[in-house]
C-alpha cells in the first residue's frame, strides 16, 4: 500500500502520511499437489523461482498489491501525423498487452507443478515444463507509437522493441519472446536442468493480396544440467482450413539438431481461400523438444485471443488481409486546413474527446448508406444557421458553405445515432478565413444556440465545400485503403493535442477591499470530539486519516472525505494494532454527533472507494461538491492518481486528475469517472468555490503545482456547477481565460497542497498554510475582491501547535499540514471553522512506532475563529 507522505516529504503544506509501502502485504498459500506452492502475491511460483536461480537469472522482488491494468487508465501516446491520412505498410506500431502463452498448456510449469505426484506415480521420474516471458516484466497496455522498419523474411523489425509483447501495425505483427525449459525431478521437486532461449515471429500481410508470409525462428541460448546433454527440436504450425486458410510447405520437416545461440528458422506462406465476405484466420503452433534419453516435452499455443489476421473481399474490387487488432488512424489531411482546425478544436472541447487517442474512445465505421444519410439529416437539420465568411459563393463553388458534422455521418458515433432530437443540441461552429492560406475557427455563440457545450455530444460547423467534401472523400479512401469494415474501430488524428482554443477576457469583480480582524480563535472545535470518540469505539470504521474535505449533503448531513485512512478497531488500551486495515480514500458521514464510515469492499474487507486503476497506482482525493443534473443531485469529487515508476522510496509521481461522480444513494463507488483536461503537473481540487458562492455563475477549481516549497496556486473554472463542463484556465499575465492548461500561469505563491477560497462580506478569503518556509506551522488568510484574486493583505490566523520538538508531542518527527476552511460549518457570515492534518515521519510498522502507540497523532484538528 502506498502512503501519502511519499509525495509530501519536502513539501510544506503538502506533507501527509509517513507510512511504509509494505504495510499489510502478506504471503498467500496456494495448495498444490506437490506441497511446496507457497507464493507471495504478484510473484512466480517456487518452481519457477528455483528455475530462475538455476539459470542464473535474478529473483523477482515482492511488491505491493497488484490489480488488473485498465486500458482506460493507461492511454496510448499520441500517434505521429502521416501525410495523406493513410497508414501504409509499416508506419508505426502499437504494443498489445502481454500474452500468457502456454498458461493452460499441460506442459506449462504452473500445470506441471500441480501434478508432480501424479507424474511420479505413473513412473515418470522427470518432467519437462515450459515458461514463457520474463517473469519480472510488468504487463503493459497499448503504450508505444514509433516508426519502425519494414519487415523482411529474416529482418525482425521488433528486435529492439520491448520483449515478450506483441507489436502490431495494420499489415504486420512481430514479437520476440523469451522462454525457459525446466527439467524437474517429480519425486522431490528438485530442478535437474534448464534451458533458455527465444522465439521470434513476424507476420506480414498485404491489403491487396490474400497470400502472406510468416517468419519463425527458434533459438536456445543456454542449457544446464540434464538439458545440456543435447537436444533436437521440431516446430509445427497449422492454419485452420475451417477458417478458409491454406498453407504451403515450410522448413520444419522432422527434428533439427539444436546448437546453442544458432537459430532454426524459416518461413511459412499462407493464403486465404475464401471468395465472399471476410474471415478471421486461425493459426496454431507447437514446439517439440527431444533429449537423447528419450525424455521429451512440448508447448503449444494459438493466435486466438492474442492477435487476429483477417482477410476479406468486401473492401474495394480486390481482396486483401490486415492485422485487425491494430486500430488504425485516419489523419485529417493537411491540405484541408479549415476542417483540420475545426475538428481539432471540437475533439479538444467535447467532454467525450471522441476519436482522440489517449483522451476518448475510438470511432466505428457506419457502412450503411441510408443510416449515413439519416445521420446527416438529423445533425444538419432545419435549425442549422449558415454563417458565410467567404463571400457568398453558391454551390458547387469550392467556397460555398455547407454543414459539416462531427463525428462523421459515416460513423456510429454520429450525433444522429446518439439520441439527439435535433442538431441544435450540438456545438455550433463557424469557420473564418484568415488569409495567407491560414485558418482560424471561432465559436458561433448566437442566442439561438445556447446549449451548454459541456453537455454536447456532437458539433456542426459552417464549412467551405472544398474542406467538407475533401475530408469526406479522404475518409472514404481511408476505409478502402485500410480495409476498415462496418463497425470496425479507428482513431482520428486532427492535431487536437496542439490546439489553442479561443480565449476570453477576464472581468474581475470589484469591491472596497478590507482586511479582516481575526478574533475568538478556539481549539478544539466541533466535530473534533465526535471523531475522537468515534475512533475509540468503532469496530470497523475510521480511526485516522488526512485531507479532511467536507460537503453538506442535501438532507443536511455532512460528508467528510479523507485520503489515506486507518480502519478500526483500536486495541482496548487505545493503541492501534500493527495489522490495522488501511485504504487510500474513504468517506465518513456525520449526522448530528453520530458518525459512520463508507469504504469500498465489504464490512470485513475494506477497500478504497476509488480503487487503483493498475498495479502500483492509487488515488488521493481533493475537494468535492454537490451538483444538479435535471432534478437529481449528485456528489462530484476530484481525485489525484499517483503511480510508482521504480523501486526507490521516492520513485512515484502524480499522473493525472479524475472527476468521480457518485449517486447519493451509493457512495461506496463512483457511478462515472472522467479524466480532467489537464496535465500531470498540476493537482486540481486543492479547493473548490461553487457557482452558488462565486458571484458570477462559475465554479472555481483551485490547483497547486508539485513544488517542494513556495507552492503556486493555479486556477480553473467551469460555467455552472457541473465539473463535467468545459474547463477554462486562468492566464493571470494576460488576464484571460484559456482552454489549454498549458497557457495558464500561477496566480499566487505560498499555498499548501490543500487550501480554500471562501466568500466573506462581498469579498473572498484565501486560507492556507504558509509554504514560503519549509515545515511552517503558520496558517494565514488573504483577501481579494474576485475568486481569481489577486490575494492581498495577509493576516495571521493560527499557529499549528503539534509540530516539531517544541510542539504538543515534543517530537521532532511530528508535523502539521493542509489547513482549509469548511463552508459546511460556517455560521452567521463571520464565524468560520478550518481543519488541518497532523502526522509523523516515524513510518515504522511496529507497536512502538508513532502511528501505533499513539493514534491521536494521525487525525485532523478543527479550529474555529471569527472575522470582523
Amino acid at each position: 500500500m502506498t502512503r501519502r507522505i511519499q509525495r509530501r516529504r519536502i513539501g510544506v503544506g503538502g506533507l501527509a502520511c509517513l507510512l511504509v509501502l509494505t504495510l499489510f502485504n502478506g504471503p498467500t498459500v496456494a495448495a498444490t499437489e506437490s506441497g511446496f506452492g507457497v507464493r507471495v502475491a504478484g510473484e512466480t511460483s517456487r518452481l519457477a523461482e528455483a528455475a530462475l536461480v538455476e539459470s542464473g537469472q535474478p529473483r523477482p522482488q515482492a511488491g505491493s498489491e497488484k490489480l488488473p491494468p485498465s486500458d482506460v487508465m493507461a492511454p496510448a501516446g499520441r500517434p505521429a501525423v502521416e501525410d495523406g491520412g493513410f497508414l501504409g505498410g509499416i508506419g508505426r506500431y502499437r504494443t498489445m498487452g502481454r500474452p500468457d502463452l502456454g498458461a493452460k498448456d499441460g506442459q506449462s510449469c504452473d500445470q506441471v507443478e500441480k501434478r508432480l505426484k501424479t507424474l511420479a506415480a505413473r513412473g515418470e521420474k522427470q518432467a519437462v515444463c515450459f515458461r514463457w516471458g520474463d517473469p519480472q516484466a510488468t504487463q503493459k497496455a497499448r503504450a508505444q507509437n514509433a516508426p519502425v522498419a519494414a519487415p523482411g523474411d529474416s529482418d525482425v523489425w521488433c528486435e529492439d522493441l520491448p520483449r515478450n509483447n506483441i507489436h502490431l501495425t495494420r499489415t504486420s505483427l512481430c514479437s520476440t519472446r523469451d522462454w525457459m525449459l525446466v527439467i524437474v525431478d517429480t519425486i522431490n521437486g528438485m530442478i535437474m536442468g534448464t534451458a533458455t532461449g527465444e522465439v521470434k515471429q513476424v507476420i506480414s500481410t498485404d491489403v491487396a493480396q490474400t497470400t502472406f508470409d510468416e517468419y519463425f525462428a527458434l533459438r536456445v541460448d543456454s542449457a544446464g544440467g540434464l538439458a545440456a546433454t543435447g537436444m533436437t527440436a521440431k516446430v509445427e504450425s497449422k492454419c485452420s482450413p475451417a477458417t478458409q486458410c491454406s498453407q504451403g510447405g515450410g522448413p520444419w520437416e522432422g527434428y533439427h539438431p539444436v546448437f546453442l545461440k544458432t537459430p532454426i528458422d524459416g518461413t511459412w506462406q499462407r493464403s486465404w481461400t475464401g471468395n465472399t465476405g471476410y474471415k478471421n484466420l486461425m493459426m496454431t503452433y507447437e514446439i517439440f523438444i527431444l533429449f537423447p534419453s528419450g525424455m521429451s516435452g512440448s508447448t503449444s499455443w494459438s493466435d486466438a485471443g492474442r492477435w487476429t489476421v483477417r482477410c476479406d473481399n468486401t473492401i474495394t474490387k480486390y481482396a486483401g488481409c490486415v492485422v485487425s487488432d491494430f486500430t488504425t488512424t485516419f489523419t485529417i489531411p493537411a491540405n484541408r486546413p479549415a476542417a483540420r482546425d475545426y475538428i481539432s478544436r471540437v475533439q479538444a472541447s467535447l467532454p467525450s474527446h471522441v476519436g482522440w487517442e489517449g483522451k476518448g474512445q475510438p470511432l466505428h465505421r457506419e457502412d450503411d448508406p441510408k443510416t449515413q444519410h439519416d445521420n446527416r439529416e438529423k445533425v444538419c437539420d432545419s435549425t442549422w444557421v449558415k454563417e458565410d465568411r467567404f463571400g457568398g459563393q453558391t454551390s458547387p463553388h469550392a467556397k460555398s458553405i455547407e454543414c459539416d458534422e462531427w463525428p462523421f455521418a459515416a460513423t456510429k458515433e454520429s450525433g444522429g445515432q446518439l439520441g439527439i432530437e435535433s442538431g441544435e443540441e450540438c456545438q455550433q461552429w463557424t469557420v473564418w478565413p484568415a488569409g495567407a492560406g491560414g485558418w482560424n475557427s471561432r465559436e458561433f455563440v448566437a442566442p439561438a444556440y445556447s446549449t451548454p457545450h459541456g453537455t454536447a455530444s456532437c458539433a456542426r460547423a459552417s464549412m467551405p465545400r472544398a474542406d467538407n467534401g475533401g475530408v469526406g472523400g479522404s475518409l472514404s479512401a481511408f476505409y478502402q485503403n485500410q480495409r476498415v469494415l462496418g463497425a470496425e474501430r479507428f482513431w482520428v488524428d486532427s492535431g487536437a493535442s496542439d490546439v489553442v482554443l479561443p480565449q476570453k477576457a477576464h472581468a474581475p469583480q470589484s469591491c472596497a477591499l478590507r482586511t479582516p480582524s481575526v478574533t475568538n480563535v478556539k481549539k478544539p472545535a466541533s466535530p473534533q470530539g465526535d471523531f475522537l470518540d468515534y475512533a475509540k469505539s468503532t469496530p470497523s470504521g475510521w480511526t485516522g486519516g488526512d485531507s479532511t474535505y467536507s460537503v453538506k449533503l442535501p438532507d443536511g448531513r455532512i460528508l467528510w472525505m479523507f485520503s489515506d485512512t486507518f480502519i478500526g478497531p483500536l486495541n482496548p488500551d487505545g493503541t492501534r494494532p500493527t495489522n490495522a486495515p488501511f485504504v487510500n480514500n474513504s468517506f465518513v458521514i456525520q449526522d448530528g454527533s453520530s458518525l459512520s464510515t463508507v469504504t469500498g469492499g465489504t464490512a470485513t474487507d475494506s477497500k478504497s472507494i476509488m480503487p487503483p486503476s493498475a498495479p502500483d497506482h492509487w488515488f488521493w482525493l481533493g475537494g468535492g461538491h454537490i451538483i444538479t443534473r435535471g432534478s437529481a443531485k449528485y456528489l462530484q469529487v476530484i481525485f489525484h492518481e499517483w503511480h510508482r515508476f521504480g523501486a526507490g522510496a521516492w520513485d512515484f509521481a502524480h499522473k493525472r486528475n479524475v472527476i468521480a461522480t457518485f449517486s447519493l444513494s451509493d457512495l461506496t463507488k463512483p457511478m462515472s469517472q472522467e479524466v480532467l483536461p489537464s496535465t500531470a503537473n498540476i493537482q486540481w481540487g486543492a479547493g473548490i468555490t461553487s457557482s452558488s458562492a462565486s458571484g458570477d455563475g462559475y465554479t472555481y477549481v483551485y490547483g497547486v503545482d508539485e513544488a517542494g516549497y513556495r507552492k503556486k496556486m493555479h486556477l480553473a473554472r467551469v460555467k455552472g456547477n457541473d465539473l463535467s463542463g468545459i474547463w477554462e484556465f486562468f492566464n493571470k499575465g494576460d488576464n484571460r481565460w484559456v482552454i489549454d492548461e498549458r497557457q495558464s500561469d500561477a496566480v499566487h505563491t505560498g499555498v499548501a497542497n490543500e487550501y480554500s477560497v471562501t466568500p466573506w462580506n462581498g469579498q473572498f478569503v484565501l486560507l492556507t498554510q504558509d509554504s514560503n518556509e519549509a515545515f511552517s506551522a503558520q496558517v494565514n488568510i488573504f483577501v481579494a475582491c474576485d475568486p481569481a484574486g489577486p490575494f492581498n493583505n495577509p493576516t495571521h490566523v493560527y499557529t499549528m501547535s503539534e509540530t516539531g520538538p517544541w510542539g504538543n508531542y515534543a517530537d521532532g518527527s511530528v508535523f502539521a499540514y493542509n489547513a482549509h476552511m469548511h463552508t459546511s460549518l460556517n455560521r452567521s457570515g463571520n464565524e468560520f471553522t478550518f481543519s488541518y492534518n497532523v502526522n509523523s515521519m516515524d513510518n515504522r510498522v511496529e507497536s512502538d512506532a508513532a502511528h501505533y502507540r499513539d493514534p491521536s497523532i494521525y487525525k485532523p484538528r478543527w479550529v474555529s475563529f471569527s472575522m470582523n
